[in-house]
């Protein structure tokens, strides 16, 4: 694959991406459903993906999400719906579209960027906003002569959110994408920053087209 580094070549930045995004995860930023759903800078796909998410944060917050994202040209959209259910609290239907716009190239600097925003409407206390604005660093890691990959990478996050106390908030998303195929791919993320959203780490499974 161009741009690609094969796995002998796992440079130490590279590894330490990876231990990073696998770490325990203690508070969050969010993606535009309130989740710690977050994104790697690369389109697995080839014209569309579905994709089924669960998550699992703090105050026992536990959210089940369903998602289809489909490339528009170099941009590629998503519509996210799903339930959260909160230990005590008030379960409800979340709804979401994001996007994935490439900016930087790894053929002008070491890691693939994308910009990543969306925005999000939670209904679980009236009609809640949550607009997240990141920028997703990574490179793909290749196996020789596999179709098996992986993209470590750190999404650095700015939240504008009606939901929580603190209406803006700022986050570091960590994630690890492994593409056991050209067919499906597993998806492990999580995150820190501020209180202006939930806490937790997330695990989707999508199947690429």
């Amino acid at each position: 694959m161009s741009g690609s580094f094969h796995v002998s070549r796992f440079t130490t930045p590279g590894i330490a991406l990876v231990l990073g995004a696998l770490s325990p995860v203690r508070s969050a930023g969010a993606q535009e459903t309130g989740t710690p759903v977050f994104h790697a800078p690369y389109r697995s796909f080839t014209s569309h993906e579905i994709g089924a998410s669960a998550s699992f944060g703090r105050s026992e917050q536990t959210g089940l999400e369903g998602s289809y994202r489909r490339g528009v040209g170099a941009v590629d959209v998503a519509l996210r719906a799903g339930w959260m259910i909160l230990d005590g609290g008030t379960d409800g239907f979340v709804l979401g579209l994001d996007g994935r716009v490439p900016l930087v190239s790894e053929l002008r600097f070491p890691l693939r960027g994308a910009l990543v925003t969306g925005v999000g409407l939670d209904f679980r206390n009236g009609t809640g906003v949550w607009v997240p604005v990141g920028l997703s660093l990574g490179r793909r890691l290749t196996v020789e002569h596999s179709a098996v990959s992986l993209v470590p990478y750190l999404q650095p996050t700015l939240l504008f959110t009606s939901v929580a106390a603190d209406d803006v908030g700022f986050g570091l998303g960590l994630g690890l994408d492994l593409r056991l195929s050209t067919a499906f791919e597993v998806r492990v993320s999580g995150s820190f920053g501020t209180d202006a959203a939930p806490a937790g780490v997330a695990v989707t499974a999508a199947w690429l087209k």
